[in-house]
C-alpha cells in the first residue's frame, strides 16, 4: 500500500515538472511585443566632388610698352656733353604659365607660379650731337639692355575663360652706344620701367 502510495506521488511530481518545462519554453520563445516605443534611424552617404580646372602651360606676350632712360654724360677726345634720351618703346615680355591643376573656390582665382621674362635687346634711341671747339659730329644712338625677370600677379577668369596679368615692374640695365664715335659707350644706371596689365584668352580643360 504505501510503495502504491509512493509511485502515485513520484507520477505527479514528474507531470507537475514536465508542464512547468513545456510553459517555460513557450514563454521563452515568445516574441517581444512591438510598439511605438522603438526607433529606426537611416542615414545617407552624401559625397560632395570639388571641381579642378587643367590650365595647360601657356606662353604669352604682353603689349609694348613705354620708357624714360636716364640721362647720361657723354665725354670723347677731350669734349664733352650731356645725353638726354628720349621716351622709347620696348617689346612686352613674355609671361610664361607653368601647367597646373586649380581648385575652383570662385570665379576667379589666383595664378600662382607666373614670371615675366623680357628678353635682351638693342633699340635705336636717335641721334646725339657733340660740338667741341668749332667742330661738332653727329651720330646715332643704340640701347642695349640685359635680360629681366619679374613675377606679376596674375588671376584666372573661370567664367569667361581669361588670364589677367597685373602691372608690373622690371628692373633695366644697359648701356647707350654711340655708334659714330669710335665705339663710345656709356652705363646707363639701372632704372625701373613698368608694364601695364593685361587680359588674355585661355582654353581651360576640364579637371
Amino acid at each position: 500500500m504505501r510503495n502504491t502510495q509512493q509511485g502515485a506521488r513520484r507520477a505527479t511530481v514528474l507531470v507537475a515538472t514536465m508542464v512547468a518545462v513545456t510553459m517555460f519554453g513557450v514563454s521563452a520563445c515568445v516574441a517581444p511585443p512591438t510598439g511605438g516605443g522603438g526607433s529606426t534611424t537611416t542615414t545617407t552617404s552624401t559625397t560632395t566632388t570639388i571641381p579642378t580646372i587643367l590650365v595647360p602651360a601657356t606662353t604669352l606676350s604682353a603689349p609694348s610698352f613705354s620708357a624714360s632712360l636716364p640721362s647720361v654724360n657723354v665725354s670723347y677726345l677731350g669734349c664733352g656733353g650731356t645725353y638726354n634720351p628720349p621716351g622709347i618703346t620696348i617689346n612686352g615680355p613674355s609671361i610664361n604659365i607653368p601647367a597646373q591643376s586649380l581648385t575652383v573656390t570662385g570665379g576667379v582665382l589666383p595664378l600662382p607660379n607666373v614670371q615675366a621674362t623680357l628678353a635682351a635687346a638693342s633699340i635705336n634711341v636717335s641721334t646725339f650731337r657733340l660740338s667741341c671747339f668749332g667742330v661738332s659730329a653727329s651720330t646715332g644712338v643704340v640701347f642695349e639692355y640685359g635680360a629681366a625677370t619679374a613675377s606679376p600677379v596674375t588671376t584666372i577668369d573661370v567664367v569667361n575663360g581669361t588670364v589677367n596679368v597685373g602691372a608690373t615692374t622690371l628692373t633695366l640695365s644697359g648701356r647707350l652706344r654711340f655708334q659714330g664715335l669710335g665705339g663710345l659707350s656709356v652705363n646707363v644706371p639701372s632704372f625701373n620701367v613698368t608694364v601695364p596689365g593685361f587680359s588674355a584668352p585661355i582654353s581651360l580643360p576640364a579637371g
